[in-house]
């Protein structure tokens, strides 16, 4: 330029930087290429001012090229001089410095935001020497680690501001580094003021030129908030996690399976807790397994109600079966997100096998009320027995206790079985029968290990039978009937199951007592009138007979009294039993009581006998002319005799001989009389005839012995 700032020469490089060309540039002054505001404060003239004040004038600044745009340059202005020295105009030189300008104030701008983000961020950003030594912390850091003057902790080795196993992973760390790698742990520190904290630390190796760890940054975030909440999750997660391991109640998490047409056709489980495993048979890892997996036969309409549940949001509450465990649950089931439902697991098998009993029971009494047959009754009472319990076989039977036998005439059989009615061995079946005789029930849970069955178990398999509950019937002491519930499989007998058979048998027997006691009624109806008509026929053979044989009216009087006293006796007897039979004791003191003056008068001994009554009117009149000829002339007509009555059994069943002793003594001494009176044949011939007896009279002197050997069925005889 010359020294007016006009443009004398204008090289390549000004082209290329500028946009104008030499031609374009020659004579027209340099404010071209500068901005308008530096025209106007005459940036330009201020230049080559400078420039010969100090033969050198310099300045960064944007210019402006010709399309308009501008551009960051570096100029510098100088004089030229001529030979003399004299400056004759100036030389500028311009270096686009638009690109570095740019990246400058990129690098300062992201300086300024790294700054920024290191003093906003919470995190507490160090950067370490090799060794550990602290060079750098960012002001957010030091507001979270409380420190006040970075100096205070210039150079301090960073790992010892942890403690315990902190500090082992925070040296841990710092190698791992070191080595290039990345280090990461948590633990506690406290801040430089002494506030304790949990932090998780990142530590990672800050590279330099050669790729080396040249610094080391560590990151350390306050988690102690965290930690706390941490803390108490676990503690709450521990309780809750030991109410859902302890709890009775069964309980599953479960989602839907669907189809491609969007039916749910199966569930898969997400957690069960361990009762729901105990409480169902299924194992306690089912989670992530489906339901058809573990159960394939689960009814269709469960799935549909869960997913009801899912799809309405409504909690539904059902009762589910299950025959292999014979266990019965009460379920409650709500949705807890788009697929995914809960359900609570109640076991209710003994309330509903309490209310299928009570239903069983009240049907059995329905239909018992009207029924008039024995057997009609024990089949009754067998099917409901058996459809209740699940039963192979049940029923009742009678038993003959001296034959060891059974007699099951209809009894109950589940469908597809073979019927085991029919005359039955007790120990073609085990040893338990005397526990039965003792009115002892028999309950066997597995016949093929109870040491009562064991050696006879193919036996009791043949009948379908593995495990058995027997309940006796006894009857004045003795075993008559039985009552029998068994299973084809072994399995334990509840105490309910017990009980239920129990109530059945009471109600069955009460049952056929009712009708036993019906049938009694008319019998006894007819015994009476059958009676009336003996006992008169009998009235007018004694009548008959003392008249014959009487010296005067008096005495005949007397006898007939007499006589007719101890019939009367016998028959009162009788009445206030069951008309039919009474016991051989209750006969004897009622016959004799009218001549019981003291207590060791009579001496009674022997074994219980029940004597029909036919037996007991004739028994009571021969004992009465006993008593009444030792009154007159034997062991009762003086103060110091006495008479004894003696009776035994020989042998067991109906035949069986049954001995009955009159054996008077300490009465005066005895003559056998020269003829038989009617007291004498009435004893010998008629009364002992009517139970197919046989009498023995003997007269020794020290008293008189009256034997009378009849059968037990004959005294039995009504």
């Amino acid at each position: 330029m010359d020294l007016n700032g006009r443009v004398t020469s204008w090289n390549a490089g000004a082209e290329q930087i500028l946009g104008w060309t030499e031609a374009e540039m020659l004579g027209r002054h340099a404010n071209v290429f500068f901005t308008q505001e530096d025209e106007r404060d005459q940036i330009a003239e201020k230049e080559m001012g400078a420039a010969l004040l100090h033969g050198r004038g310099t300045d960064e600044r944007w210019h402006v090229r010709k399309d308009g745009t501008k551009f960051w340059a570096n100029g510098e202005m100088m004089p030229l001089k001529d030979k003399g020295g004299q400056p004759e105009g100036f030389i500028k030189i311009l270096r686009d410095r638009t690109d570095q300008r740019n990246a400058a104030a990129r690098q300062q701008a992201d300086a300024e935001f790294m700054r920024s983000v290191l003093a906003s961020s919470a995190d507490c950003i160090k950067v370490l020497d090799l060794d550990g030594g602290l060079t750098f912390m960012s002001e957010g850091g030091m507001r979270v680690m409380e420190v006040s003057d970075f100096n205070l902790i210039r150079g301090c080795p960073w790992p010892d501001f942890w403690q315990g196993q902190g500090h082992h992973d925070a040296v841990a760390a710092l190698a791992a580094a070191k080595a290039g790698g990345v280090g990461h742990f948590q633990g506690s520190a406290d801040t430089y003021l002494g506030t304790p904290k949990w932090w998780d630390v990142q530590v990672t190796p800050i590279l330099g030129a050669d790729g080396q760890p040249e610094k080391i940054l560590s990151v350390s975030r306050d988690i102690t908030d965290q930690k706390s909440v941490e803390r108490q999750l676990a503690v709450s997660e521990e309780r809750w996690r030991g109410l859902f391991s302890g709890m009775q109640e069964g309980f599953l998490s479960a989602e839907l399976i669907r189809d491609e047409a969007g039916k749910a056709v199966d569930i898969r489980f997400l957690e069960v807790n361990p009762a729901f495993a105990g409480l169902t048979g299924l194992p306690a890892s089912s989670a992530g397994r489906t339901m058809r997996e573990l159960v394939p036969a689960i009814p269709q309409w469960v799935i549909d109600t869960y997913a009801r549940t899912v799809e309405t949001g409504q909690p539904e509450k059902f009762e589910i079966h299950v025959p292999e465990l014979n266990r019965t649950f009460e379920v409650r089931a709500h949705k807890q997100s788009a697929q995914q439902f809960a359900a609570l697991f109640l076991e209710i098998s003994g309330r509903k096998r309490t209310e299928v009993r009570r239903a069983a029971m009240t049907e059995l009494g329905d239909r018992l009320r009207d029924v008039g047959d024995k057997g009609e009754i024990s089949r009754i009472a067998a099917e409901v027995m058996g459809r209740t319990l699940g039963l192979s076989h049940a029923g009742y039977g009678q038993v003959d206790p001296d034959a060891e036998t059974i007699l099951v005439e209809q009894g109950w059989t589940a469908s597809g079985l073979t019927d085991i009615a029919g005359l039955h061995h007790f120990r073609a079946y085990g040893s338990y029968i005397e526990d039965l005789r003792a009115g002892r029930k028999v309950v066997i849970d597995d016949t093929g290990s109870d040491p009562r069955t064991a050696a006879d178990a193919k036996a009791l398999t043949a009948i379908s039978t593995r495990s058995l509950l027997n309940l006796p019937v006894m009857e004045h002491g003795r075993f008559v009937a039985l009552f029998y519930a068994v299973r084809a499989e072994p399995g334990e007998w509840a105490q309910e199951d017990i009980a239920f058979v129990r109530n059945v048998a009471d109600r069955t027997r009460s049952a056929i007592a009712r009708i036993e006691a019906e049938a009694q009624q008319q019998l006894l109806n007819h015994e009476l009138s059958h009676r009336m008509k003996n006992m008169l026929a009998m009235v007018q053979s004694i009548a008959t007979q003392t008249m014959r044989g009487a010296a005067d009216l008096d005495t005949a009087r007397d006898v007939l009294a007499n006589r007719l006293i101890a019939l009367g006796k016998s028959h009162d007897l009788l009445l206030g039993g069951s008309l039919s039979k009474a016991p051989l004791t209750s006969v004897i003191e009622s016959a004799l009581d009218i001549h019981r003056d003291r207590p060791d008068r009579f001496m009674l001994d022997g074994p219980a006998v029940m004597v029909g009554s036919r037996a007991a009117l004739s028994l009571s009149l021969m004992l009465h002319e006993l008593a009444t000829n030792a009154a007159k002339y034997g062991a009762l007509s003086n103060a110091d005799g006495r008479v004894t009555i003696s009776w035994d059994i020989d042998g067991d069943g109906d035949d069986a001989p049954v001995t009955l002793r009159w054996n008077e003594a300490g009465g005066p001494a005895v003559v056998a009389p020269k003829r038989a009176g009617f007291g004498t044949r009435l004893i010998g011939r008629g009364l002992a005839g009517s139970f197919d007896g046989k009498v023995d009279l003997s007269y020794p002197p020290s008293g008189v012995v009256c034997t009378i050997v009849a059968p037990r069925r004959g005294l039995m005889a009504s």
